[in-house]
């Protein structure tokens, strides 16, 4: 009895089983240093945006409690980017 097709196919089997094993553990986010896992790179794009509108209204808010002086250099410069880009 020739065991060598049978050896061959579970070879192959166990090489398949660690590639698709591998590409379904992977992530779609394209950043790698974000620990938030996406569907779909709409989903990222959403959520970033969602993230830097809190922000924006986070500034907002405390212009609105305290004025314009109370900002931090970096608040200011982020008004500044998101005026601009829009």
């Amino acid at each position: 009895m020739n065991l060598m097709p049978y050896i061959s196919i579970a070879v192959i089997g166990v090489f398949l089983y660690i590639i698709f094993r591998k590409k379904s553990g992977t992530s779609t986010s394209f950043s790698g240093s974000s620990s938030q896992k996406y569907q779909t790179i709409d989903d990222e794009f959403n959520a970033k945006k969602k993230a830097k509108q809190q922000q924006i209204d986070r500034i907002l808010e405390k212009i609105n409690a305290k004025g314009v002086d109370s900002l931090t250099k970096q608040e200011k410069s982020l008004l500044d980017e998101y005026s601009n880009s829009n």
